[in-house]
């Protein structure tokens, strides 16, 4: 009986942890105390107290985490863990039209194969399909490729 209560015990335990300090480990291991706590309960007394000790941890730890949820959202720490605004993101634009795509003009950097170069007076990253440029040297865009230019030498 007492490895039932110390192995439910620590599945509690295990649990609310988690909550403070997510990553998933400790809720393996509080999966895998519900799961020692009910063979325990089924080697010593059973099928059907086995089911008993499986349901009623579980219930334990939703009840357990529902107050922990509750109580954190009046804390100052769980202020600070938990998140109140919504992530708003964008993906980057392409650099330039499809019709930049022909035009020439200048490398800024040295492109060892990447690097910075300048047309019709605006800057981009770039991609040489030559590999190595010197900076300074005369280059033409052949194709655009996500967020970079892919240049030659001309």
């Amino acid at each position: 009986m007492s490895m039932i209560i110390g192995c439910i015990l620590a599945a509690l335990l295990l649990a609310f942890v988690e909550v403070l300090l997510p990553g998933g480990v400790l809720g393996v291991l509080a999966a895998l105390c519900v799961l020692a706590a009910t063979w325990f309960g089924f080697d010593v007394y059973g099928p059907l107290a086995a089911i008993v000790v499986f349901c009623g941890t579980l219930i334990g730890i939703a009840v357990l985490l529902l107050i922990e949820f509750k109580w954190l959202l009046r804390t100052s720490i769980g202020q600070h863990l938990l998140l109140k605004t919504s992530v708003v993101g964008h993906t980057r634009k392409p650099p330039a039209e499809n019709s930049i795509v022909g035009h020439a003009g200048i490398a800024l950097t040295r492109l060892n194969p990447s690097g910075r170069v300048v047309i019709q007076g605006k800057n981009y990253d770039a991609y040489s399909q030559d590999g190595y440029i010197q900076r300074n040297q005369p280059i033409v865009v052949v194709a655009q490729d996500n967020f970079k230019l892919i240049i030659k030498q001309q």
